[in-house]
């Protein structure tokens, strides 16, 4: 297998980020979705369907092509693997991709207002608004749906699928991962200042911000704590016998 060592880092990663998410109440019972570029350039490893985010293992991970067809692995595909697939077909500097439905992200994306830097975290992804995606709120099972999403996303990091969820892509897992938390929770602080008069950042201030708060030596910082709590959380599961 080429780079064995490498993809053994990189689905690793993917679980760290399915279980890091679910902690966040980003699971959705057996819904949402973490993909990473196969690193030997056989397509994307990718969480599978009819398993929670919190259950998965590295062995359960399966392999797709840009097509959809499973080279690897034994689980089931999910449907909306078009999501990944259209989005790494267009985007070469993309390697990873997350699909899930936050409360608060898909309440957000059912207002069509624009996300304002009410927050640090919103400063990540404006100026300028976050795209949405209001062609469907079904699923996004077919590669036409998968390019139309692509094609919304563009050149940015973050996209809201209207009355749906929210998709984020990323140079690594834990970009894609950080931006699906931040992301969220942009969404919360905003609905929680709804109902009265906002203020927000200013543009030239979001920027500089985004800068500082989230340059990438900052978000490998936080990658690293979510990491290691969410392994003392599996050690202590472990070692009470869950």
């Amino acid at each position: 297998m080429k780079n064995a060592g490498t993809t053994a880092r990189v689905k690793e990663d993917i679980v760290f980020a399915c279980h890091i998410l679910e902690a966040a109440d980003q699971g959705d019972t057996v819904y949402g979705h973490v993909s990473a570029r196969d690193p030997g350039g056989r397509g994307f490893w990718m969480k599978p369907a009819a398993m929670g985010l919190d259950e998965i293992r590295p062995a359960d991970l399966i392999l797709l092509d840009l097509d959809g067809n499973v080279l690897a692995g034994r689980r089931p595909r999910h449907l909306e693997y078009p999501i990944h697939s259209e989005i790494y077909r267009v985007r070469p500097d993309v390697h990873a991709v997350v699909h899930t439905h936050p409360e608060h992200a898909t309440a957000f994306s059912s207002l069509r207002v624009p996300l304002r830097p009410v927050s640090h975290e919103a400063c990540l992804f404006v100026p300028p608004d976050v795209p949405r995606f209001s062609e469907t709120s079904d699923l996004i099972v077919t590669a036409a749906l998968g390019e139309s999403v692509a094609r919304t996303l563009g050149a940015g990091f973050a996209l809201l699928l209207e009355c749906h969820g929210i998709v984020t892509a990323g140079v690594s897992v834990a970009d894609a991962c950080l931006r699906a938390l931040l992301l969220d929770k942009a969404a919360r602080v905003q609905l929680l200042a709804g109902g009265r008069e906002q203020t927000w950042t200013s543009d030239e201030e979001a920027l500089r911000k985004r800068e500082r708060i989230y340059a990438p030596a900052a978000q490998a910082n936080v990658w690293k704590y979510l990491v290691r709590r969410r392994g003392r959380s599996v050690k202590g599961r472990e070692s009470a016998g869950a």
